[in-house]
């Protein structure tokens, strides 16, 4: 006996050909970006290029704090020398300081009074002008810690968005951020 087969309703073949027009019509080449004429940019582009912008904005404010208290050059520039780091590190240019420190014993040399503050080139970073400085030394640095702290904080909660690498250097440049709002806190012993 030859078994009967099963009947296909009508409803059932219109429906596989529309399920199977549509896929044919969906987008299944390279993904585009945005605006339509490329490749989207790779994981984690945009926020490598946003950190970098939020290190140079952070060098910038130390760069304005130096240049209207050169007294703080002792306690800043190790500072300031570790946010353009973090910069480089995120594929920034930062402006190069007035004495660059080439080594572990000038970067520790940079922390004595004698070492020469930055001094900010003009043309150099970004067009946006120089940050305000508060009118005293206690609320400049003050100001540099809430800076270092918000820049820590939101660098902490876009961990969970970043692909593993770029999560990587995050933490560790969030964590470096925490320990400078300590070291600018009143009463921090600097090194």
């Amino acid at each position: 006996m030859i078994p009967r087969m099963a009947r296909l309703s009508r409803r059932s073949v219109v429906g596989a050909a529309v399920v199977g027009t549509v896929g044919g019509c969906s987008g299944g080449g390279s993904p585009r970006s945005a605006d339509g004429r490329g490749k989207a940019p790779a994981p984690g582009t945009l926020q490598r290029a946003q950190a970098a912008r939020d290190s140079l904005a952070l060098l910038a404010r130390y760069d304005a704090t130096l240049a209207a208290y050169p007294a703080l050059a002792g306690r800043l520039s190790p500072l300031r020398a570790h946010v353009a780091l973090h910069a480089s590190a995120f594929g920034g240019r930062p402006p190069a300081p007035a004495a660059t420190p080439a080594s572990p014993t000038a970067l520790a040399s940079a922390g004595t009074p004698s070492a020469a503050p930055p001094t900010p080139r003009k043309g150099a970073g970004t067009a946006s002008p120089a940050p305000a400085v508060p009118s005293t030394p206690a609320a400049a640095l003050a100001a540099l810690a809430a800076a270092e702290r918000t820049l820590a904080d939101r660098r902490a909660a876009a961990l969970l968005t970043v692909p593993g690498e770029l999560a990587r250097l995050m933490a560790s440049v969030a964590a470096a951020g925490a320990a400078h709002v300590v070291l600018l806190t009143p009463g921090a012993k600097t090194v």
